[in-house]
C-alpha cells in the first residue's frame, strides 16, 4: 500500500482539497453571507451541496494522482539521475501496475466527473476533465521536454484549481439567484474576481517553482535531451528570468494592496509573509550554485504558495468585518 502512496505524492495533493475547501469556505461563502445577502436584502446559500463539492475536490485529486503515476513511468531513466532514492515506477512498483493505476484512477476521476456533470446539467464538463486526463499525459510524454511548455502547462492546471470554485459556484448561483440579482443591478462576478487573483499567484509562483527545479534536475534533464530553459540558454539566463518573475509577482502583490485591499492586516500579511519570503528566495537564486541550493528556492517556494492559500483565512475575516 504505501508504494501506492508513494507514487501519487500525497502531501502534494493535500494542497487540492486545502485549496478548494479554503476557497470555498473562506471566500465564497463570507461574501454571500456578509455581502450578497445583505445587499440582496434575503438569505443566499451555497447551490453546490457538500457531497456534491466533495465530488468535485475528488475528480482533481484523483487526476491529479494519475497525473503523478504517468509522470513517474515515464520519468524513470531522469530521475534515476536525479533523484535515485525516490524511484518507485520499475523497483517497489512495476510498470504494468503503474499503468493500471494509472488507468483505475482516471477512470474514476471521470465517473465522478459524470456525476457531478449530471448534477450541475453541464455535460461539458466530462470533456473538460478528459482534456485535463489527456494534458497531464502529453505533459508526461512530450511538453516536459519542449522548452518552457511543461513549466506553463503545470502552472496552468495549478492556477485552474482555484478557477473550479468559483466557476462552478458561480454558474450554480447565477442559476438560482439570477434573476433576483439581474432585478437589483448585481452580479457574483466578485467572488470569481477573488479566484481569479488566487489563481494568478498560484501560477506565477507555481511557474518560478518549476523552473527553479528544471536547474535543479539539470544533469537528469540533459541525459534525456530535455529542453527545458537552463538547457536552452543556460543558468545564467534561468536565474535572471527567475529573479524577473519574482519580482514581478512582488510589485503585483503590491498593487493588489494599493489598489484593491487597503487593509492594515492584509499589509502585513502580504509583507512578512509572502514579500519577504520571496525576496529571499531572488537572493538565494542569485547565489546559487549547487543542486542543494536550488532544492531549497524550490521548497521556499512550495511555502511561499501554501502562504497565499492560507491568505483566504485572514480574507473571511476582511470580508465579515470590512466589506
Amino acid at each position: 500500500m504505501g508504494k501506492y502512496l508513494s507514487v501519487i505524492r500525497w502531501p502534494n495533493l493535500l494542497m487540492v482539497p486545502l485549496t478548494m475547501y479554503l476557497m470555498r469556505y473562506c471566500i465564497v461563502q463570507p461574501m454571500l453571507d456578509y455581502q450578497f445577502s445583505i445587499q440582496l436584502g434575503s438569505q443566499l446559500r451555497l447551490q453546490l451541496s457538500d457531497g456534491y463539492f466533495l465530488i468535485l475536490v475528488m475528480i482533481n485529486v484523483l487526476l491529479g494522482a494519475a497525473g503523478y503515476v504517468i509522470n513517474d513511468y515515464y520519468d524513470r531513466r531522469i530521475d534515476t539521475v536525479n533523484h535515485p532514492d525516490s524511484v518507485i515506477v520499475g523497483k517497489t512498483l512495476p510498470q504494468r501496475h503503474a499503468i493500471i493505476y494509472h488507468a483505475v484512477l482516471n477512470v474514476a476521476a471521470l465517473v465522478l466527473a459524470t456525476i457531478f456533470a449530471w448534477h450541475i446539467r453541464m455535460f461539458s464538463v466530462v470533456l473538460m476533465y478528459m482534456m485535463i486526463a489527456g494534458i497531464f499525459w502529453m505533459y508526461s510524454t512530450t511538453y516536459k521536454r519542449q522548452l518552457l511548455v511543461g513549466n506553463l502547462v503545470v502552472a496552468i492546471c495549478t492556477a485552474i484549481i482555484p478557477l473550479q470554485v468559483g466557476l462552478f459556484e458561480y454558474l450554480t448561483l447565477t442559476r438560482e439567484y439570477g434573476g433576483e440579482m439581474l432585478l437589483k443591478n448585481m452580479t457574483f462576478m466578485p467572488i470569481m474576481y477573488w479566484m481569479v487573483g488566487f489563481a494568478f499567484f498560484a501560477f506565477i509562483t507555481n511557474l518560478i517553482r518549476e523552473i527553479v527545479k528544471d536547474m535543479e534536475d539539470l544533469e537528469g534533464d540533459a541525459s534525456c535531451g530535455c529542453n527545458t530553459l537552463p538547457m536552452a540558454f543556460g543558468m545564467r539566463v534561468s536565474k535572471i528570468v527567475v529573479v524577473a518573475l519574482i519580482i514581478i509577482t512582488i510589485a503585483i502583490l503590491a498593487a493588489t494592496y494599493n489598489y484593491y485591499l487597503h487593509e492594515s492586516l492584509t499589509f502585513v500579511y502580504i509583507c512578512v509573509f509572502l514579500i519577504v519570503p520571496l525576496a529571499v528566495a531572488a537572493l538565494m537564486t542569485i547565489r546559487a550554485s549547487e543542486v542543494k541550493h536550488y532544492r531549497r528556492i524550490s521548497m521556499l517556494m512550495k511555502i511561499v504558495m501554501l502562504l497565499g492559500v492560507l491568505y483566504t483565512i485572514l480574507a473571511r475575516q476582511i470580508i465579515q468585518f470590512v466589506v
